[in-house]
């Protein structure tokens, strides 16, 4: 394997309204995924005001990078609101949610995680 750009305007944006961790609107661009890399995972997810994750817990580590709008990331100590250029760190087992929340604003995220984490809804 060696480097590989992967351009903003590759990769299908797919639906994931419906899925059992989200809440409303959402629609989701692998970046990386298992064809790519065998430590890695990493996807663009979109959330249209109001949409979110239910609360779930990953086995790794995962990180988020905001890239645009303002959204929400919440835990047990309450909700955070984050914008554009944050970064969300959470670590492995923490139960969580995150999405545009209550902001009335779309917010999209980069998320990394270990390609062998496994979510778990709550």
């Amino acid at each position: 394997m060696t480097l590989k750009i992967i351009h903003a305007h590759e990769g299908e944006i797919a639906n994931r309204t419906g899925q059992p961790i989200f809440e409303g609107d959402v629609r989701g661009r692998t970046i990386v995924d298992a064809t790519l890399s065998e430590h890695v995972a990493a996807s663009y997810v979109h959330f249209q005001p109001g949409a979110r994750t239910r609360m779930h817990r990953h086995t790794s580590d995962q990180l988020l990078v905001i890239t645009g709008g303002v959204g929400q990331v919440g835990d047990t100590h309450g909700d955070h609101t984050v914008a554009a250029g944050d970064c969300v760190f959470i670590p492995a087992n923490e139960d969580h949610w995150h999405g545009a929340g209550n902001t009335g604003l779309p917010m999209v995220h980069m998320t990394v995680t270990l390609a062998s984490s496994q979510t778990t809804v709550l």
